[in-house]
């Protein structure tokens, strides 16, 4: 019967070791714990490398993590199935120690051999993508907006005031570089202001364009524009 290895993904403090623990399928089969191993790909190959050749494949599971999904992408090469759960779904006791690595390693070996962890979806690579060019925008504008808070404020403090129509535009963009300080320092927090607002107005560009024009449109884009 195959035999099922758990990977339990290090977390802060502990993200380049996984501990490792593995049970056989017989209902009663005690299980092992293997200690500690890399998180390289040459460190996960160890765990097939001295297997026979007609061995079953194993069933890896782990926690979900900052270290991300490439684990999930790598681990079914060689012909072994790898699940991912979260770690506020595993089942926890009252009363139980506090969580380890090690222990959760034992536990997620229990609960997949019994079939008890809801595995999660993992995204896909263009999946990801989207998702960090998003979050990379919506970065960018927070950063604007902030910026042009602080500027705003820093102007009123000192009673300076633009009277045109409409602001970050380009008059309004002449008439800040046209401001003139009675000492040295407003005048250098004013322009290196100005200076952090135009950064960021170039980054939320320069992420706004990023996707290609030729790009496929993103699969889930009708499952989110539904909600």
């Amino acid at each position: 019967m195959p035999q099922a290895s758990t990977l339990s993904m290090g977390m802060a403090g502990h993200k380049a070791s996984l501990a490792v623990a593995e049970v056989a399928q017989e209902r009663h089969a005690e299980v092992r714990d293997l200690g500690a191993l890399g998180t390289r790909q040459g460190a996960m190959d160890q765990l097939s490398r001295h297997r026979p050749s007609k061995s079953p494949p194993l069933g890896f599971v782990y926690e979900a993590g900052p270290c991300g999904a490439w684990l999930y992408r790598y681990l079914p090469k060689p012909g072994h199935a790898c699940g991912v759960v979260a770690p506020s779904l595993s089942p926890t006791k009252a009363g139980e120690r506090g969580k380890t690595h090690r222990r959760a390693a034992l536990q997620l070996a229990r609960l997949r051999r019994s079939g008890d962890l809801p595995p999660l979806a993992v995204p896909q690579v263009a999946d990801e993508a989207s998702r960090a060019l998003r979050r990379a925008r919506e970065e960018a504008l927070h950063a604007l907006k902030t910026a042009r808070h602080r500027l705003h404020a820093f102007r009123l403090r000192h009673d300076s005031r633009y009277t045109g129509q409409a602001t970050w535009g380009p008059a309004h963009l002449r008439w800040r570089r046209a401001v003139v300080w009675p000492t040295p320092t407003p005048h250098i927090v004013f322009h290196e202001s100005v200076r952090a607002v135009t950064d960021h107005s170039a980054r939320l560009g320069r992420r706004a364009q990023a996707r290609p024009d030729g790009a496929p449109p993103w699969r889930l884009r009708p499952v989110v524009a539904a909600r």
